[in-house]
């Protein structure tokens, strides 16, 4: 039997302030997260961060960019949770989350691996692009479904 899920109990559908405390939330811990690898993608770059190497940097920045995605995946799964048919089903959401899957997977294996072997040329140049593209592409698709 199919069950449907009913939106008018969702907290986030009731009380007044709380969609929009917890989109909020989201884009902060979202600005938290993406913006250390940004700064860590910087590096790998060539632009000198505060004269810290890329291995100095990616133990500096991991746990912040960790602990700030883990709440933006958060509060990103209870404003899911708000109308789930339309975000499973909408081509901008769908995007969204395989663009996060990517970049989640690629962060956290080949790019803290570039990274934490400390040469900002070359491989690094690459990773860091990539990671960028990775990151602005999931932003971007996140704000494509809010105006569609």
């Amino acid at each position: 039997m199919l069950a449907i899920y009913d939106t008018s109990t969702n907290f986030l559908n009731v009380h007044e302030w709380a969609y929009g405390v917890t989109e909020v939330i989201h884009i902060a811990c979202m600005a938290l997260g993406i913006g250390l690898i940004a700064l860590l993608d910087l590096r790998l770059l060539g632009v000198n961060v505060g004269g810290a190497t890329p291995e100095r940097l990616v133990r500096a920045t991991m746990l912040g960019s960790i602990v700030g995605l883990v709440l933006a995946i958060t509060t990103g799964m209870m404003i899911f949770s708000t109308d789930p048919i339309r975000y499973v089903h909408h081509p901008a959401m769908q995007f969204k989350i395989v663009v996060l899957m990517a970049a989640l997977a690629f962060n956290f294996t080949i790019h803290n691996r570039i990274a934490k072997r400390g040469d900002p040329a070359g491989a690094g140049y690459l990773v860091a692009g990539i990671s960028l593209l990775l990151w602005v592409t999931v932003v971007f698709s996140g704000l494509f479904y809010a105006f569609t």
